[in-house]
Order: C-alpha cells, then structure tokens, then sequence
C-alpha cells in the first residue's frame, strides 16, 4: 500500500475517534445535567411536602 493511501485510512479513523469522543463527552454532560436536575427537583418535592404550615392570620 501507498504511504499516502494509508495515512488517509489512519486520518479517517482518527476522525471517527474524535467524533465518538466528542458525542460521548456530550452524552455525560447531559446525563450529569439531567442527573443534577433530578436530585434538586427530588430534594425541592421533599422540602415542600414536609416543611411546617405556615402560621395562620386572624381575621
């Protein structure tokens, strides 16, 4: 095989490496986000449901 031919295929395959690195990377950050936003949205619904009434105002 020509130098040339295979520095193409080892280009080429570097290129799909990246691509697949960089959709995973996203991937994470997504599911950290989505992850991050679960827990805040469980602990929010926790708070709510068993915080004190507030105190109720004569009339």
């Amino acid at each position: 095989m020509a130098p040339d031919y295979i520095q193409k295929l080892v280009d080429a395959e570097e290129a799909v490496i990246r691509a697949r690195y960089e959709r995973r990377r996203r991937m994470v950050a997504m599911v950290d986000d989505a992850a991050r936003r679960a827990d805040a949205m469980s602990r929010l619904e926790a708070w709510l449901r068993y915080r004190p009434e507030p105190p109720s105002r004569a009339a």
